[in-house]
């Protein structure tokens, strides 16, 4: 056994050697690429350290890579940062020197012994500095402060016990206990002089040393920086900063020229708007910077995995340290942030009773933030985070506050619903669903979100739910039998009862089927569960309408019209169907003004003209409209029927137009233009004289609003020869009846500049339009007469040119001189029933032939029995009286010059 046991050891021993052997010979052709990535992943790890404020680990690795790699400045530079925070400076040059014995060849090495030097003097100052402000306390407060011989009181306690208010901005930790301090020093501070004396020769050398170091190697970035850390010591900042800004352009990547550069960038005391040092420094690794929420999470969850607890947690409190130091304020979601990290931490540290008072303590939070929150996308981030480190129960609390908050967004409503419905149904959300529903007016996102979550509440297949409903709506689509469909809704239904758009669907298919019963249960029902559904209202209302429940229908209509999710359309549909309600009850002066609500929003639907003039027709009470009641109930019947001919609609537009004319005598000027409006939409033919009663009897209503109407033509598109062309033509004369002559030149334009006009049907409207414009403002008679006889030729025949533009062409005469030919035109033109413009521009013609006389006045007289219709008429009407009316020669106010 023991030769066996010694030639075991014998071969143990000569793999060792092999395996020892083996690892050298690796080592010596190990690529320079794995080298750097073993280098990149260390100093990575120490940077994670220094980032968690855990320097001891963090110079334990520095240790080993500056052994390993003594030549590497940023190694080494960046142990010298961590012993000036861990206060070993003094150390570390005795350990670099030590360094320095084995690699003498090293001026990393040196270089870093010189930076730690001048670290030294400084921090020396530092301490000095605090070490006086403390003397300047003690010698305040010596002569009543007796310390104990045998035990020192801590000074904040002594602070305390004198009332004394203590001064949070000294760096004075509060355990401090002061020094038994000479009394002859804190008398005669002057001595100390010497000892300035000689800290400043010592900065001087050390200074005189970097200058050396830059000036022997002025192509080495480190000795540019240690140069410029030399300068900064001795209060030569603005020097330093250039000395560190050549070492940057030395090299650009390096760790503490970058830190040096964007500390001062960020205090202002460099402004360089072509350089962003912070980014660079980010770039080189991002968990050099502080103030990254993603970093100190990733951070915290890589420590978390290694089982250091200790650093997870600090991964999250550095961050709340650095918004303090940034901003003097730590938000309260950073806050619950840390405290929900450290639970986890210790928990999976089986720290259970520390876990446990993170946990209330954030409930505690939690429960305060919800009662007064900065805004709901706070208390989004903190459910978030309490959803994401497994507190459930408190983030449900904050996403329910979500929902059902009057303060909450749109959009953030939305993306809490979808995440709990996703996540975590429950009759508790479907509850806060519904007051989110009803907050916001009926959104449709969170309409579905309740059909979801009432499914998987009911633990419903949600894609066979849905896929039968779809093919329910493919068969409504398709004009599939009721019947049938009627089946597969009875089987949606039996599935799921609280779905209201089936509702909707049974209730419609109820009553195409003559259930009016079974038809208002499921209306009901429907209304009852979705109140926000406007196109399922309107359909209930309508319902209601047909089986006369007219009281029920007005008051669900005037409630419709409260939802602001209703569109202009459906906001018609319900001032109708109020206005129907009305009509049906009697109330038809109710009835009118409801429908006038619609028609300003849609002036040519014919149902809303239809209801308008049966309306009107109850509210006057007058006989002529009674007697012609039966055109506008033709007119209904009329438009219901679709298959009517092209003959029986020009029948019809005649007869409106002839009762519209009659009308416009009557002075019935508002029920003219919408008889004229249903004239359009029943012709396909716009002849001369259906645009002449449109002009007439906007001219007579409105022409402002008629104008406007007629704009709003446009979207209609049945009417294949209403251009816009066209309509500029009808809009001028519009305004010619109104004497509004700026805007009749200017639609004249407007429809001359546009090439679509119908063939003859308006353009010898605009000849007389244009020549009647210029004789009113009397500029150019030849040009009128030239338009005027332009309009006259193109008639086929003499007998269809109308007596008014054969009347203004004998004025027209008459303004030129030719009074003779002019006056017996007009006279032959002239009849018993006359308009009153062929009346006006016959006495202004004899006016100015010199031939009104007395007797031809009384003569006038006996023809003038026409009532204006529009305020053109109105004005010609009024010169007419004044003209014919005044027996004596004066100069009357005229239109025509």
């Amino acid at each position: 056994m023991q030769v066996r046991a010694k030639g075991s050891q014998y071969k143990s021993l000569k793999l060792r050697q092999n395996i020892v052997c083996s690892m050298n010979f690796s080592s010596k052709t190990r690529p320079r690429k794995l080298i750097n990535n073993e280098l990149e992943n260390k100093l990575g790890t120490a940077n994670k350290f220094i980032f968690v404020q855990d320097f001891e680990k963090a110079e334990t690795i520095l240790k080993q890579l500056s052994v390993k790699f003594p030549n590497d400045y940023e190694i080494l530079f960046r142990r010298v940062e961590v012993s000036t925070k861990r206060d070993t400076l003094s150390e570390l040059i005795h350990d670099l020197k030590k360094l320095s014995k084995e690699h003498p060849d090293s001026k990393a090495i040196n270089f870093a012994i010189l930076l730690g030097s001048i670290r030294i003097s400084s921090k020396n100052d530092t301490e000095k500095d605090k070490k006086a402000d403390v003397r300047k306390h003690i010698e305040h407060s010596h002569r009543e402060i007796e310390y104990p011989n045998n035990s020192k009181t801590p000074l904040i306690n002594i602070l305390s016990n004198k009332k004394i208010r203590i001064n949070r901005t000294l760096d004075i930790p509060d355990d401090y206990f002061p020094e038994d301090f000479p009394i002859q020093e804190l008398q005669f501070p002057n001595e100390n002089k010497n000892r300035v004396t000689e800290n400043l020769n010592a900065k001087e050398e050390l200074y005189n040393k970097a200058v050396e170091l830059q000036m022997n190697y002025p192509e080495n970035y480190a000795a540019w920086f240690i140069s410029g850390c030399a300068l900064e010591s001795i209060g030569r900042l603005s020097e330093a900063i250039e000395h560190w800004k050549h070492a940057f352009s030395l090299k650009s990547n390096s760790t503490s020229i970058l830190a040096t550069l964007t500390e001062l960038q960020q205090i202002g005391a460099i402004s360089d708007p072509n350089t962003n040092y912070a980014e660079r420094f980010e770039a080189v690794d991002k968990f050099l910077v502080h103030g990254h929420f993603e970093t100190h999470t990733a951070l915290y969850n890589e420590f978390l995995n290694l089982g250091d607890h200790k650093n997870a947690i600090n991964a999250l409190r550095t961050l709340a340290d650095w918004l303090q130091k940034q901003y003097g304020e730590v938000p309260v979601e950073i806050e619950i942030l840390c405290l929900l990290g450290a639970m986890q931490a210790y928990k999976l540290a089986n720290n259970i009773p520390a876990s446990e008072a993170c946990r209330a303590e954030v409930e505690n939070i939690v429960i305060a933030c919800k009662k007064s929150p900065r805004d709901m996308n706070q208390i989004y981030f903190i459910a978030q985070l309490c959803d994401e480190y497994g507190l459930k129960p408190v983030a449900r609390i904050c996403y329910f506050a979500i929902l059902i908050s009057k303060d909450s967004s749109h959009d953030l409503v939305i993306q809490t619903a979808s995440h709990c419905v996703s996540n975590n149904p429950s009759d508790g959300l479907l509850e806060c669903l519904k007051v989110a529903y009803k907050n916001l007016h009926g959104s449709p996102e969170i309409r579905f979100c309740m059909l979801l979550c009432g499914l998987k509440v009911s633990q419903v297949d949600v894609s066979d739910y849905m896929l039968k409903k779809n093919k329910i709506r493919d068969s409504i689509s398709n004009e599939t039998p009721s019947e049938l469909i009627l089946i597969q809704l009875d089987e949606l239904y039996n599935i799921y009862q609280f779905d209201p758009e089936v509702h909707y669907y049974l209730a419609e298919i109820h009553s195409k089927l003559g259930n009016n019963k079974d038809a208002k249960k499921y209306f009901q029902y429907m209304f009852s569960l979705d109140y926000f559904n406007s196109d399922g209202i309107l359909r209930y209302i309508f319902f209601l309408l047909k089986i006369r429940d007219y009281s029920t229908a007005r008051e669900i209509a005037q409630e419709g019209l409260q939802l602001t999710s209703l569109s202009e359309q459906q906001s018609n549909e319900l001032h109708w169907s109020i206005a129907a309600a009305y009509y049906s009850e009697g109330d038809f002066q109710n009835s009118y003004s409801e429908i006038q609500k619609s028609l300003t929003i849609d002036p040519w639907n014919h149902s809303y003209l239809i209801l308008l003039l049966r309306s009107c027709l109850n509210i006057e009470s007058n006989k002529f409209l009674k007697e012609n009641e039966a055109i506008v109930k033709f007119l209904e019947e009329f438009i219901l029927n679709t298959n009517s001919s092209a003959n029986q609609r020009e029948a019809l537009c005649d007869k409106l137009m002839k009762y519209g004319f009659e009308c416009i005598q009557n002075n019935f000027s508002e029920f003219a233009w919408n008889i004229a409006k249903c004239a359009i939409l029943v012709s396909e033919n716009l002849n001369d004289n259906l645009l002449l009663f449109v002009a007439k009897s906007g001219a007579s209503y409105n022409s402002r609003t008629a104008v406007q109407e007629m704009l709003l033509l446009l979207k209609q598109k049945n009417n294949k020869e209403l251009n816009f062309a066209t309509l500029s033509a009808c809009i001028a004369q519009i305004y010619s009846l109104s004497g509004n002559w700026p805007l009749v030149d200017e639609w004249l334009s407007i429809a001359k500049n546009n090439h679509g006009l119908s063939g003859k049907v308006t353009k010898q409207k605009l000849f007389e339009l244009e020549a009647l414009s210029i004789i009113m403002k009397g500029t150019d008679f030849k040009k009128a007469q030239t338009l005027l006889e332009a309009a006259i030729d193109s008639y086929d025949n003499i007998q269809k040119v109308p007596l008014d533009t054969k009347v203004l062409h004998g004025y027209i005469l008459v303004a030129q001189g030719q009074f003779s030919i002019g006056i017996e035109k007009m006279q032959n033109n002239i009849s018993t029933n006359a308009s009153i413009q062929s009346l006006y521009f016959l006495i202004k013609g004899l006016e100015r032939a010199g031939q009104l006389n007395n007797t031809t006045k009384e003569s006038l007289t006996q023809l003038f029995h026409i009532y204006p219709t529009n305020s053109f008429e109105q004005k010609m009407v009024e010169e007419i009286f004044i003209t014919v009316g005044n027996k004596n020669n004066s100069s009357p106010v005229g239109l025509a010059c």
